[in-house]
């Protein structure tokens, strides 16, 4: 613009902006609370753009450089945009997973809000940071944005949650919170999706699929192409199963307008298409937009044929044959193989690799040693500096524990991992999920982990020949058992957990026995183990060596016990074990909740249709 132009209108843009200001003053809403109203619902486009253009993790990618890449394109955002909220929630909500930079994640939003504490929008992503680590503050912090600023949509979409969580549910509380982002941001499409995976009135449903259905038809972008798999999740779910057949029809002219489109190379226009396909029973159409995006946007995690791959082969139980059990192994063991090939530094392929070679007999030593030094060597690269989880240490104890192969490495990823599950189990809590028998089970499943891993220990000292070490271990071990009876209640799976590694505990206790030449001693915690065993129902593996039994029994032999003496005191009762079927029923102790479904037919079942016939429930899921 010409200077003489800019200084001739300089006066004007002046008076406005001071009107402007007056008027906000003497409405008394702050200038931030009122820009937010403006364009506080969606991003502006050129903003839209640049977070469309984060990275993405491709598939020969680690966690670790991934995550740099990420954070360091997030935080450029960041320092470009230093107030926007679209961008800073970008930021927030992985890292708020994360457990290691969650702590300066808050402490940087506790300071901005202390900095601000007027600021709704300082409140709201504070109480963002905050949320399932202090929810209870959470609340206050967005509800305070709120009182800041009644207009300000964004405090609702977390309120929503919360009251939506089994710990704050509270249902007209949720509704109230979803029904206000709704009617402040009628065309924001993340109102919808809460409202897809809510339990709402089939009014409201249908009145909302219809406005959103409304946007959906006079765009072609493509978030309104991945909103039309929201859109037909409410139209299903508002739409009694009797009439799903004209919904079908409707949902096929959806998927027609879709794939004109030709959008070849994005991903989420092959998973609209999939999903369209399977609501209108089309399978052979499916497969090729699911084969057509694993072509174009494949799995940083998973190659294209890995969840069909599972789908196709069913996992032996406990009671397959040692023919059937070899077989899935020997034809996993290829598989896994092969992803490999396509995802080298996927880490839980190279485990899943580890643990199928000690589920196979005839396997080398060196293969099985090279196979946990890949898991290993792969694991730590996409942890980076902030380390393996425990379970990574458990599963390379377990794997090498199994085979017996190098005690001291066992030794030592044992100690790794109980010391890293210490600091873990301060920080489990989810405290939105975690109602009391959430946290009664993670609590058993802690002290489950830690007497396994102590058993590791254990065991790899008397391999080691160091029975006072090995002594150590044990008595800890007892400790936790205790504890873990405790946590076990009277829940029967969980005692049979508990059984389980009693039983365990009573082999190295044997096992440390006979290192001693105490050999009476030994067998009467052989015995021990033998009998915690039954009790847990606790089968051997068809195929594998019963290495307890076995022991126990040549020990018994060398006493001079018989053959028959064996059989009558311990041999009868395995086999009455192993005549059982693995599968156990137990007595619900709760009703079952009322719901309507609709099989493949369109026929409707309910809790009421069902009185009175014996049924079987299948419940899967797929990630």
């Amino acid at each position: 613009m010409d200077k003489s132009v800019w200084k001739k209108r300089q006066p004007r843009n002046c008076f406005l902006h001071c009107c402007l200001a007056l008027i906000l003053f003497a409405s008394g809403i702050s200038s931030e609370a009122r820009a937010q109203q403006w364009d506080v619902c969606s991003p502006s486009s050129e903003e839209k753009v640049e977070l469309d253009a984060l990275p993405k993790q491709t598939p020969d990618q680690t966690e670790w450089a991934f995550h740099q890449e990420e954070l360091e394109a997030v935080q450029a955002l960041r320092r470009q945009h230093p107030d926007d909220i679209f961008v800073a929630r970008r930021y927030i909500e992985p890292m708020r997973w994360d457990r290691t930079e969650r702590p300066k994640l808050i402490e940087e939003y506790k300071a901005r809000y202390a900095a601000k504490p007027h600021s709704p929008t300082a409140a709201y992503l504070y109480g963002l940071a905050l949320l399932g680590r202090e929810s209870s503050e959470s609340i206050k912090l967005l509800n305070g944005a709120l009182e800041e600023d009644p207009k300000f949509p964004w405090p609702h979409i977390p309120l929503f949650r919360i009251y939506s969580s089994p710990v704050f549910r509270d249902k007209s509380k949720a509704d109230m919170h979803l029904k206000a982002f709704l009617d402040e941001c009628p065309a924001s499409f993340e109102g919808y999706e809460e409202l897809s995976r809510s339990d709402q009135d089939k009014d409201v449903v249908r009145n909302s699929a219809a406005r959103l259905r409304a946007l959906l038809e006079k765009r072609e972008d493509l978030d309104a192409i991945a909103a039309y798999q929201t859109l037909w999740a409410l139209e299903f779910q508002a739409t009694p199963p009797a009439e799903y057949a004209a919904l079908r029809e409707q949902t096929a002219r959806d998927v027609v307008r879709i794939r004109a489109l030709n959008l070849q190379e994005k991903g989420q226009w092959y998973r609209t298409l999939e999903d369209g396909y399977k609501l209108t029973n089309d399978q052979k159409d499916a497969d090729w937009a699911k084969e057509q995006r694993e072509i174009h946007d494949p799995s940083p995690w998973a190659p294209a044929s890995f969840s069909q791959w599972f789908e196709d082969h069913q996992s032996p139980g406990e009671d397959a044959s040692a023919e059937t059990r070899r077989t899935y192994y020997k034809e996993l063991l290829a598989q896994t193989n092969r992803w490999i090939q396509e995802r080298p530094n996927t880490a839980f392929l190279w485990g899943m690799r580890l643990n199928t070679l000690t589920e196979l007999n005839g396997v080398s030593a060196a293969e099985v040693e090279k196979a946990a030094d890949q898991y290993y060597q792969v694991a730590q690269k996409n942890a980076g500096p902030r380390g393996l989880a425990s379970y990574y240490y458990f599963g390379l104890a377990r794997a090498l524990s199994k085979k017996h192969l190098q005690p001291s490495r066992v030794l030592e990823m044992a100690q790794k991992g109980l010391e890293r599950s210490e600091i873990e189990e301060k920080d489990r809590v989810d405290d939105l999920y975690m109602d009391k028998e959430q946290i009664a089970q993670w609590r058993f499943y802690d002290a489950y982990e830690k007497v396994e891993g102590i058993g590791y220990v254990a065991g790899a000292d008397i391999e080691l020949k160091q029975a006072n070490k090995a002594q150590i271990a044990l008595s800890r071990m007892d400790e936790h058992l205790q504890e873990l009876k405790s946590l076990a209640g009277d829940k029967s799976d969980r005692k049979d957990s508990y059984l389980e590694k009693v039983s365990v505990y009573w082999d190295h206790m044997g096992r440390l026995a006979e290192l001693r030449q105490r050999k009476l001693d030994a067998m009467g915690f052989y015995e021990n183990a033998l009998l915690t065993r039954l009790e847990a129902k606790k089968k051997p593996v068809s195929g594998e060596k019963d290495e307890l039994a076995d022991d126990a029994k040549k020990l018994w032999s060398s006493l001079g016990g018989t053959e028959q003496g064996w059989t009558m005191w311990y041999g009868r009762r395995a086999n009455d074990l192993a005549q059982l079927a693995t599968l156990r029923w137990e007595d619900a102790k709760e009703p079952l909740a009322e719901f309507q479904l609709a099989d493949l037919s369109g026929k409707t079942w309910s809790v009421e249709s069902l009185k009175g016939k014996v049924t079987f429930l299948n419940f899967w899921a797929s990630w």
